[in-house]
Formats: structure tokens, sequence, C-alpha cells
């Protein structure tokens, strides 16, 4: 590390907690280049929860590190405490925002929706809901594909998640789900006040949730009262879990639908969004590609966007707080505070991924692949998102879809910044590009 980036680094530790809190909502690419070459622990403080406590945290990225914080006793590592302050959005059932026995059961009834078997049922519905996006992709100029994506996605979080399918019903939720999923963390920090819950954007985005949540009550009464298996979607398969003669409850259901909502719809079109920046940059691995989707080789197709993952983390940082303390080598963490593996870092490392700025989806087809370590944009051990395969699958068939129809190239030569936007981390103009059908 060169001396300037050195006392750059020390003077971000010394900042106070909310001024590296800022700056990690707002600069997290910036604040991750200037840590990325080291894979010592870092300490950070940062705030935390509802009210925003000041609590120190350990960055680690060292695989070592990440194993040891990914296989800690849920009992004592606790990621739900790290989340809350979403709470306002996902209310008290949301399975992020839960720890220990109450965390497994949640784990237990969702995983039925979401098994390979699962997943296969639902294929026919996104690569249905893929075509009839592409057919209204504009051709021969330029457009942000990051709009395309985020539209294509909430639409299979409606349709197959959601469940929902046609109706005004429909029509209202897409209305509202973009303005509660982009949500201004500030926002949610102002609805857990009293004092500033009553601002209009407080107020604004809890009449947005409470509509939201309605119609989700609606739509989980009517199934309720259809008869079993007349669905195939994510829901159809929540309200058959039972564990022990145990189910989910209407509310459970409500907190948990929102919750897949907000984890896998705009960070899967982020994701999508920079594999097409990428593709449109990169011609000859775009061939690759495209001869992989006309062959079927999902495989590969799944490499592609899995190096756009590492390449381009869309998320920065996964959280455990600790109620026991914890050793990384010769740092300790107290109990009270938190370990956070570096996404961002970890994907970085030389040592496990040469040359890593370069994409190279042959990382993926290694024997063996990546860790689970190393690479690990959807978190990791008990904690690991139970929508992580569907993310992959709906990412699969998009990619196939969109390389079957279209040649892609980049509206310029210069490779888009990343920004960070709310939660994600997206290309700063959208993922300019141009599409041009094919026509063999």
């Amino acid at each position: 590390m060169s001396s300037l980036a050195t006392r750059a680094r020390r003077n971000l530790l010394r900042l106070p907690a909310i001024t590296q809190q800022l700056l990690v909502m707002w600069h997290r690419p910036w604040v991750s280049r200037l840590l990325r070459d080291s894979t010592e622990p870092i300490r950070i403080r940062m705030l935390n929860g509802p009210r925003m406590n000041a609590r120190d945290g350990l960055l680690v990225s060292h695989p070592d590190h990440v194993r040891q914080v990914f296989a800690g006793s849920p009992s004592a590592w606790h990621a739900g405490e790290c989340y809350q302050i979403i709470k306002p959005l996902v209310g008290e059932h949301s399975v992020l925002l839960q720890d220990r026995t109450e965390h497994a059961r949640s784990r237990k009834l969702l995983m039925p929706a979401f098994t390979a078997s699962a997943l296969r049922g639902y294929e026919a519905m996104v690569e249905q809901l893929a075509k009839e996006e592409v057919r209204r992709w504009p051709t021969g100029q330029v457009f942000r594909a990051q709009d395309h994506m985020q539209r294509v996605t909430l639409e299979i979080i409606l349709r197959v998640v959601f469940g929902v399918s046609e109706g005004d019903r429909l029509v209202r939720l897409r209305a509202l789900v973009p303005p509660l999923n982009e949500v201004n963390p500030l926002v949610l920090i102002g609805m857990s006040h009293a004092r500033l819950a009553e601002l209009p954007p407080m107020r604004r985005t809890r009449e947005i949730q409470r509509e939201v949540t309605g119609l989700l009550r609606t739509q989980i009464t009517e199934r309720r009262k259809g008869e079993p298996g007349d669905h195939a979607d994510v829901l159809a398969r929540l309200l058959e879990a039972q564990v022990d003669g145990d189910r989910l409850s209407d509310d459970e259901l409500i907190g948990h639908l929102i919750t897949l909502l907000l984890a896998g719809h705009e960070t899967t079109a982020t994701a999508m969004t920079w594999t097409l920046h990428e593709l449109a940059r990169l011609p000859e691995l775009q061939d690759r590609a495209r001869q992989a989707a006309m062959t079927g080789d999902l495989g590969y197709l799944e490499a592609v966007v899995k190096e756009s993952m590492r390449l381009h983390p869309v998320i920065a940082i996964v959280a455990r707080a600790l109620s026991e303390p914890a050793e990384f080598d010769a740092v300790t963490v107290p109990a009270g505070h938190a370990a956070t593996p570096s996404i961002s870092l970890a994907h970085f490392n030389a040592e496990h991924f040469p040359e890593p700025e370069e994409f190279r989806p042959e990382r993926f087809l290694a024997d063996p692949p990546p860790s689970a370590n190393t690479w690990f944009p959807f978190g990791g051990g008990v904690r690991r998102c139970i929508g992580a395969s569907f993310s992959l699958m709906e990412a699969r068939i998009l990619l196939r879809e969109i390389l079957l129809s279209f040649d892609l190239r980049p509206d310029r030569d210069r490779p888009e910044r990343p920004k960070a936007r709310n939660v994600v981390v997206s290309p700063h103009r959208g993922g300019r590009i141009i599409a041009t059908p094919r026509t063999a």
C-alpha cells in the first residue's frame, strides 16, 4: 500500500462512527478500494439498529476469518441484530431479523419453496417473462440496461414469488414496490424514531408499506380459500409448507414475502446489469456466452453471472453480532460487537482470484471452484441467502434469452464506474448499452 493510501486508511478509521457509516453508505466503492490490498482484520466503528447506536466491528476478508464467521454457532453469532434497520419495512417476522431457534424454524418452513425440484417448477414462468421482456427492448439505440432488468425482475417477484398474475392488484403492486424497494437508509432510520416518523418522507414510506402489506394479506387470504395444488408459485409452496404440523402464519408469510422482494429484486437486477455491461464490452466473451445459450450450456452462463458478481459485488458486506468474545488471530472482538466479512475485499484477493480485475468466467468452471469463503455474494453458513439458487436460475434464463435475441455493444469505450445506490452498488450510468437484433 502506498504511503498516501496508508494515511488515508488510518484517517478513515479514526473518523466518528456516523461519518464512517455515511462513507460506507454512499462511498462504498471508494472505501473498498482504499482497503483492498490488505487481508488483515480492520477495525471499524459503525452504527447499528433502529436507534443507530455506535458499535465496534472487525472487517475481515481472509478466507480463514470468513470461515470462522460463517461457521460460528447461531447461538452466539447473530445476523438478525445487524439488520434491524429494515424492520419498518419487513415487520418483526422477517427471517433476516431473526436469530437462534426462531431463525432455524423459519428456514425449515421456507426451504421447501427453494429446493431443486421447486426451482424447476418456476423455470417456465421465468422463461415466459424473460421472453416478454426482450420483445420490448429498444433496438439500435442507447438505453439503460438497469431499467429493463429492474422491470423484469420485479415482474418475476410479483408473479412467480407473490403469485399475483393479473388484475388491479398486480397493477397496484407494480406502482408501489419500486419506491418501497428504493427507500433511502436515512428514511428507514427516521421511521424508527417517533419525532421523525411523521415527517413526509417517512410517512409516505409507511403508507406504501401498509398498502403493500394489505395487498399481500388479501392475496394470502384468497389463496387459503383455494384448493392446494392450484398454483405453482413460491407463495403456493409456502402455504403448503409444514414441519411437524407447524405452519407459517399470515403475518409471517407477509414478512418473508417482503423480505424476498427486498433481498431479491434490486440485487438480481443490478447483478444482471453489470453482466450485460461486461458482455457488451467484451465481444469475444459475448460470443462464447451466446454459443453456450444456443447449445443449452447453462453452466457456462451461470459462470458468467458468478464472475460478474465477483468483479462487481452488489452488496459490500455481511455482518454478525457477537454475544461472546471471538479471536481472529491476535485480534479480539468483544461480546456486543460485530464481525463483518467483506465481500468487496475477499473477491479481489489475488491469491484466490489471479488478476482479479479481469473478467474470467472460467474461474467458476475450475475443479474445485472458488470456495464458499472466497466468493460469497449471498452470505454464508446458516445465514446464506435462501433465495440464492432462485436468483441464479433467474439470471441464467434472462441471460440466455437476451443473448439469443441480441448482439450487445457499449455506448462508449470507457467502463462505467461503481456507484452506491441504497443497499446496492450499480453502474453509475445505469449500464448503458445498444442492442441489435440477431438475424441468425
